[in-house]
């Protein structure tokens, strides 16, 4: 009697151990993808060849190679590496971002697909599909934003992922004493000043450099608007970002001192409502200045509104990828 009911637990610890070691390969085997390549805002197309030339081409060009917003010269949204539909796509199957542009006759209508980690990881393909070269130069032209906004969005959350795993902890604190919050910024902002309801952390380099601010003012009830964010703006940072004389301070750069030299929309980001602001700063009376990007958001229970900037100095290097890290940055708020 003992034998056999020790048999059948036997038996029973057995089969389940081969369901537990099934069901864990099995695991492993659909996380078991290679890491994915390609440099910060890089990205492959494939599209055919025969039809690469007038619109289509100069469709694709418009939107993935338009200007980054808002740089105070051309830097392109992405660094593009053309490749033909008909040739040897094995190298190209890792790349962390891909834009396919296929035509396809039986198409019945033109059509934008998503993939995210198909082949590798963290990856994402976004194709477009249309009968013929014209529609499919006005598919993707027509989608512009949504596909700019994949792409962006895709690469600042990953960076962000990688900004929460290694960040500077000193300004994750004091964000937090200040605002309730955290958020993680790159570990290089070891620079830093606090005053009341206002925090600043920077890298206090010549060229490349990165700072973040923080302040917070009272909420309405009233949806955001541009004109109360850079008037809040500039109140702040002229309190707290002064420049080496009495007549210099940090301000939003103005077209001939009236029109605001910014770009702003509402998003959804992390879920969670934000007025999303890219602009270009200057200091007030002398020769410094650079792009900025902000993000506000309604802190509902405490009816005020926190603002986090990361705004960059690089007057000699190229800015896009160093103003796409602290707006990475901006994005780990929690």
């Amino acid at each position: 009697m003992h034998r056999r009911i020790i048999k059948k637990l036997l038996f029973f610890i057995f089969h389940l151990s081969l369901f537990i070691v099934v069901a864990c390969t099995g695991g492993e085997k659909s996380a078991n993808k290679p890491a994915s390549r390609g440099l910060p805002f890089e990205m492959v197309v494939i599209a055919p060849e025969q039809a690469y030339e007038g619109e289509l081409s100069d469709t694709i060009d418009a939107v993935l190679r338009a200007s980054t917003p808002v740089l105070p010269q051309h830097e392109p949204m992405f660094r593009l590496n053309i490749v033909w539909a008909d040739a040897n796509l094995t190298p190209f199957r890792t790349f962390r971002l891909r834009f396919i542009a296929k035509i396809n006759p039986r198409a019945a209508k033109a059509s934008i697909g998503v993939a995210r980690d198909a082949v590798a990881r963290p990856q994402l393909e976004v194709k477009a599909e249309a009968p013929s070269a014209h529609e499919l130069a006005l598919l993707i032209g027509r989608e512009r934003v949504r596909i700019q906004d994949l792409f962006t969005d895709f690469e600042l959350d990953n960076m962000a992922a990688g900004l929460r795993r290694r960040h500077n902890v000193a300004t994750r604190k004091a964000f937090r004493k200040l605002t309730g919050h955290t958020i993680c910024v790159p570990p290089a902002l070891k620079s830093s000043k606090q005053a009341p309801g206002f925090l600043w952390t920077g890298t206090n380099l010549n060229d490349r450099d990165q700072n973040f601010v923080c302040y917070s003012y009272p909420w309405d009830g009233r949806p955001l608007t541009p004109e109360q964010y850079v008037g809040k703006r500039d109140s702040a940072l002229r309190a707290n970002i002064p420049g080496s004389r009495p007549d210099q301070w940090m301000t939003t750069a103005r077209v001939e001192e009236e029109t605001p030299l910014i770009v702003s929309r509402a998003r959804t980001i992390n879920k969670m409502y934000v007025h999303e602001v890219h602009g270009l700063w200057e200091m007030r009376n002398g020769a410094l200045g650079g792009a900025f990007v902000a993000l506000e958001r309604i802190d509902s229970a405490k009816r005020r509104v926190v603002v986090t900037e990361g705004f960059i100095y690089s007057p000699h290097s190229p800015k896009r990828t160093i103003l796409r890290e602290m707006e990475a940055a901006l994005r780990t708020f929690e």
